[in-house]
């Protein structure tokens, strides 16, 4: 389904002196320290609006996707297609998929893992007594049949194109939850039960989580003992504890550190374009203005994007023009664009009503000024730099924007509950090109991550087509019309792709990379040392 990606990944070894490398703490097959950028809010991979790379390495999905995006099975037999009989189009207009598990697969006590954990998860999910991060895909779900232990059929209401990711995030087990409120199901949400190559043996709670192998893992036994992930909220600080040596592994390096990384020895930079991109979201919802689609545009043509990315990005991250990455097979470049043009800016606010009347330098309209809060991650200096600098830009045009930082874990809660004006942030894309989730009318939180509170008909019909279209061709057209769609309406400002600086010991051998959502630790398996000389 998912084309191949040539020259996706660089690999650069970083040399230096060797003082500085008899300083560093060596990361081995005993130890991985990994500086991680947030504390989770939960390790229940369906209730969480966090990456989950820890997560990653206790649970495991039907499939998952690797370094060149591709669906690959893990706990399925196959994926399922029209090719070899796993999906079937039904005379009603509905879909079935089967999906085949692979035997002799348990849960980390020793509990089989089955069909009737796939049906319990999509019941649960579905359930009003449960408040998952996401209900998309599952709510188009009617039933799940399990014929065996080692079948589920999954009947779908319509055709579903993004099915094959449908249960990327694994399951949940029946045997633990079955009967109890799983929003307060703290045993679970805090130490998760999985079939992955690792569980959790403890969580300090403001410190790390560690993870321990699982000797019995069905793939092999993991050779890294022990992962900590250490919560190192400031990127200076996490930085700083890579160079030397006190972290060992920090993916989603920095731009402005890389060249000081250079100087690190025995430090490698994983340099990969990313399925993701970092933009401005504007909810109109919570700021009038943002309803007007002249004033979105003109916030656009305001921020010298070209900019931003030579200075505070070193040049590492192009300016992109939507939600759909150059990676994807659905990419389009045919778009309307607002490259930065102050004049055609300010004419815009001007011609929805927009004036600086009493000569203070902000617009006003209807006796309220043009004036919003921008909420960002504090400690991410990139983001704190990126948000100055967008504040000036906008006061060249007369729009007062203030700054809010706060922490990496209280900011997802703030956007999934729509509590900000503006947010400065990336969506790390899946493989699959839906935008459905994020651009449709009815997927504002908690059904999806339509936080910019977009509602247009048009487009709205756009997805939804797109997502019941199963022959790929037909559907790239149809995505082609949703990225049009969505650059004239300019519901959110596309700022730059997250090209990703993964910086990780040069003795670390399997470790590849990942462009999607699914994070860097989708083969952590494979992951070993080598020996030291």
């Amino acid at each position: 389904m998912f084309r191949r990606l040539p020259h996706l990944l660089t690999c650069v070894v970083l040399a230096g002196c060797g003082e500085r490398s008899a300083a560093r703490n060596l990361a081995s097959n005993d130890l991985l320290v990994v500086g991680y950028d947030r504390e989770p809010d939960t390790l229940n991979r369906f209730s969480t609006h966090i990456l989950e790379d820890v997560q990653t390495c206790i649970i495991e999905g039907l499939v998952t996707n690797d370094d060149q995006m591709n669906v690959v099975p893990v706990l399925a037999a196959e994926v399922p297609t029209l090719e070899n009989g796993g999906v079937v189009l039904r005379p009603d207009g509905g879909m079935d998929v089967t999906w085949k598990l692979r035997p002799g697969i348990t849960w980390h006590d020793g509990v089989p893992f089955t069909s009737a954990d796939l049906k319990f998860t999509v019941d649960a999910i579905n359930s009003p007594e449960y408040n998952p991060e996401s209900t998309d895909g599952f709510d188009r779900i009617s039933s799940v049949d399990t014929p065996d232990s080692l079948t589920a059929v999954v009947r779908y209401r319509e055709p579903y194109a993004p099915y094959q990711l449908q249960f990327v995030r694994g399951a949940l087990p029946k045997h633990v939850l079955e009967g109890r409120n799983i929003d307060q199901a703290g045993d679970y949400n805090r130490n998760p039960l999985g079939t992955g190559p690792y569980r959790v043996v403890e969580w300090k709670t403001g410190e790390y989580i560690l993870l321990e192998r699982v000797e019995s893992y069905w793939r092999g036994t993991p050779k890294i003992r022990r992962i900590q992930f250490k919560f190192i909220p400031n990127a200076t600080t996490r930085i700083n504890q890579l160079a030397a040596g006190e972290a060992h592994l920090v993916a989603l390096v920095p731009w402005d550190r890389a060249r000081e990384l250079g100087r690190v020895p025995g430090l490698t930079l994983h340099r990969m374009m990313g399925n993701s991109y970092e933009h401005i979201t504007l909810n109109q919802r919570k700021v009038p203005a943002f309803a007007d689609a002249r004033v979105r545009r003109a916030l656009t043509h305001a921020i010298d994007r070209e900019s931003i990315t030579r200075t505070i990005l070193d040049s590492l991250a192009p300016v992109v023009h939507g939600a759909i990455q150059p990676l994807s097979w659905a990419y389009t470049d045919s778009v309307t664009t607002y490259p930065f043009d102050v004049g055609r800016a300010r004419a815009l606010l001007e011609e929805a009503g927009w004036t600086d009347t009493n000569g203070d330098g902000i617009r006003e309209k209807d006796g309220a000024p043009l004036a919003f809060t921008l909420l960002t991650q504090a400690g991410f200096v990139t983001r704190e730099n990126v948000s100055q600098v967008v504040q000036r830009m906008f006061r060249d045009v007369g729009v007062d924007m203030k700054i809010q930082l706060v922490d990496g874990t209280s900011i997802s809660s703030l956007w999934f509950e729509g509590k900000f004006d503006a947010m400065l942030h990336w969506w790390h894309m899946p493989a699959d090109p839906e935008l459905t989730l994020f651009f449709a009318s009815d997927r504002t939180p908690p059904a999806g991550r339509n936080i910019n509170y977009v509602a247009d008909p048009a487009l709205d019909s756009l997805l939804y087509a797109s997502d019941r279209e199963i022959d790929q061709p037909r559907r790239r057209r149809l995505l082609v019309r949703v990225q049009q769609r969505l650059a004239d309406l300019a519901p959110e400002i596309p700022l730059y792709n997250v090209t990703r600086l993964d910086g990780v010991p040069a003795t670390l051998k399997g470790f590849k990379g990942n462009p999607t959502n699914t994070g860097v630790f989708w083969n952590v398996h494979e992951w070993e040392f080598a020996p030291t000389p």
